[in-house]
């Protein structure tokens, strides 16, 4: 979320946000040796990942996430998920060189406690030539595995850099998955400015693909891109600039980035409580507002105008929130475009996805979140059943009371969520359907649609 000491612009939170977070080097912190991925004696494993410089964040395959920070007693324990609850999770965590770490207390499966050793992947770095920039990249290669398939993780909307962040190039590792991670512009050891141009994004992703695939060359069985929220637009358009043999999107949208913020508003007001003709009205706004925003503020002007004038006294007119609504009808518009001018990062306000996903011949995987209050999904599901209908190669995992991430979240009486952890199988289905090309099972409570 971006703010201004007079304006607050563009709070673009989810699939498109530029969100603040950390550019320190990682690697002066004291426990920055202890990240990794860690076998447990009773079969479990235990990702132990970057936080902040006095916090860790662990992860589990069975979907249990936690914040710990060093107590008095030596003992590293906080709250659940990404929530204010405390956890009764402990870590001993041992010395940089033993590579060991001992838990007690992780709920869940048993197998995720006791003492775990650390695996060891073989990690390449790598300097890419990407659309004009040089992107900084890694490979991360399972332990013990001649050849495996091969996910590049593509970015969603973070500003900070995946290298340092990103859990899922140990957590697919983890599973005898290889995993290529790198910076996105703008971001970490990268070059290049900070964008959302989903066109140069693309060509960037597909630039890591081309590295990752001369890095790794007969190790790999299998290819393609994993991108979660703002690279679920990214993933496929990168796969029209390759050949990947698949391409999945998570808690992304088969939508318009515009759409994003029409269905994030009419999901906050069926949620406040209000009928059809508010939601009619509503559509009205986020109609007037992004009809300015794709056209680079050239068109639709005066509909705004109509809109605030007709609604402006409305009770659920001061409702309006969604991505980038409110903070156009707030205030004058002039006042907005100063702010968007000079924060504004190249966002492809005006894509529409159905004809990417026409052109990709990959298999892909959608996993869609279907409490999702920052990229609904309801629309996504129904684009995506009929793209299945006509025969493309795509299969849908929904998991229907998770939210953006498909994390567990509790939600008190004046709606507001805390998170909690990952839905259950996620982090397996992932892994499953990038060896197999499909569904192996069940994954926790998530409804399956395979292609015919």
């Amino acid at each position: 979320m971006l703010h201004s000491p007079a304006l607050r612009i563009l709070a673009l939170t989810g699939a498109l946000a530029a969100c603040s977070g950390p550019a320190e080097d990682i690697s002066s912190w004291a426990h920055a040796c202890h990240i990794g991925s860690y076998a447990m004696e009773d079969g479990g494993i235990i990702d132990v990942g970057a936080s902040s410089e006095t916090h860790l964040r662990w992860r589990t395959l069975d979907g249990q996430v936690g914040r710990i920070e060093a107590g008095d007693d030596g003992l590293w324990s906080g709250t659940t998920g990404w929530s204010d609850l405390p956890d009764p999770a402990r870590f001993e965590l041992g010395t940089c060189e033993d590579g060991t770490i001992r838990v007690t207390g992780v709920e869940g499966s048993d197998s995720n406690k006791g003492t775990g050793t650390r695996l060891n992947f073989t990690s390449e770095e790598i300097r890419i030539d990407g659309a004009d920039v040089e992107l900084a990249g890694r490979l991360v290669w399972p332990e013990g595995v001649e050849r495996a398939p091969l996910a590049v993780l593509v970015h969603g909307s973070e500003n900070y850099s995946a290298l340092d962040y990103a859990s899922l190039q140990r957590l697919l590792p983890a599973q005898g998955i290889a995993a290529f991670v790198y910076d996105k512009r703008g971001t970490g050891g990268s070059t290049g400015d900070y964008t959302q141009d989903f066109d140069l994004l693309a060509a960037d992703a597909a630039a890591a693909h081309a590295a990752a695939l001369a890095l790794a060359g007969e190790r790999i069985t299998a290819s393609g891109y994993l991108g979660g929220s703002q690279g679920g637009w990214v993933a496929p358009l990168a796969a029209t600039l390759s050949e990947p043999d698949f391409v999945i999107a998570s808690f992304g949208l088969a939508e318009s980035p515009l759409a994003e913020d029409r269905e994030q508003v009419q999901m906050e007001l069926r949620e406040a409580g209000y009928g059809a003709d508010v939601l009619a009205q509503a559509l009205e706004v986020t109609n007037a507002t992004g009809r300015l925003l794709a056209s680079d503020f050239s068109e639709g002007h005066e509909e705004l105008e109509r809109v605030k004038a007709a609604y402006g006294d409305e009770p659920w007119f001061n409702e309006l929130e969604g991505e980038i609504t409110r903070d156009m009808i707030i205030r004058p518009l002039w006042q907005f475009r100063m702010g968007y001018a000079f924060l504004g990062v190249g966002t492809s306000w005006g894509h529409d996805p159905v004809p990417v996903l026409r052109q990709v011949e990959a298999p892909m995987l959608w996993v869609l979140a279907g409490a999702d209050r920052e990229a609904p999904s309801a629309n996504t599901r129904t684009i995506l059943t009929a793209l299945q209908a006509e025969g493309r190669a795509i299969d849908v995992a929904y998991f229907p009371n998770t939210d953006h991430g498909i994390v567990r979240f509790i939600e008190d009486e004046s709606r507001t969520r805390q998170t909690l952890g990952y839905a259950e199988g996620y982090f397996e289905l992932l892994a499953d359907w990038i060896r197999t090309g499909g569904f192996e099972g069940a994954y926790g409570d998530a409804e399956l649609a395979a292609r015919e």
